[in-house]
């Protein structure tokens, strides 16, 4: 009996299908606040920025994992090639576009507060932290193995190398 199930639709990969669409449909179902929604979406856009660094470094689309626990990249050969400086950015980007929505959250805010927007800000904020985390894999682990990289390599930081 085969535990695991996988389909592919183009670039994207989903595990345990049947399992996945399930789940998302009871949490979304019961998610009358819509802040699970609102932490999706933050979740969403940060591997947006993932994926479209990933399409400038390589000229072309990444293979997109989905799975009960999230989705992410396959780092495949040619991503695995890059230089520990691009890798860095690669991983930088996600967070940083959390960060950055947070920020122009934060200002919205200023201007008129709702429970929504706070909930957005705090997702955002709260995804790009937990990312940040050095625990595989995370970007934040991406981040210190490509600086301990390019530290042992006795390289100064640069993003072009």
């Amino acid at each position: 009996m085969k535990l695991h199930d996988s389909r592919q639709l183009g670039p994207l990969v989903f595990r345990d299908p049947l399992l996945l669409c399930s789940a998302l449909y009871f949490l979304l179902y019961f998610d009358a606040s819509g802040f699970l929604r609102l932490g999706l979406l933050a979740a969403f856009l940060h591997e947006c920025g993932h994926i479209l660094a990933y399409c400038a470094l390589l000229r072309r689309f990444p293979v997109i994992e989905v799975t009960m626990t999230g989705f992410c990249m396959r780092m495949d050969a040619p991503a695995r090639g890059l230089s520990p400086g691009r890798l860095f950015w690669l991983a930088a980007v996600g967070p940083a576009v959390n960060f950055m929505l947070a920020g122009i959250w934060a200002l919205r805010l200023e201007q008129e507060l709702t429970i929504r927007g706070s909930a957005f800000w705090a997702a955002n904020l709260l995804t790009g932290g937990f990312n940040l985390l050095p625990v595989p894999p995370l970007d934040g682990a991406q981040l210190a193995s490509c600086l301990c990289e390019m530290r042992r390599a006795g390289k100064k930081f640069k993003g072009n190398d």
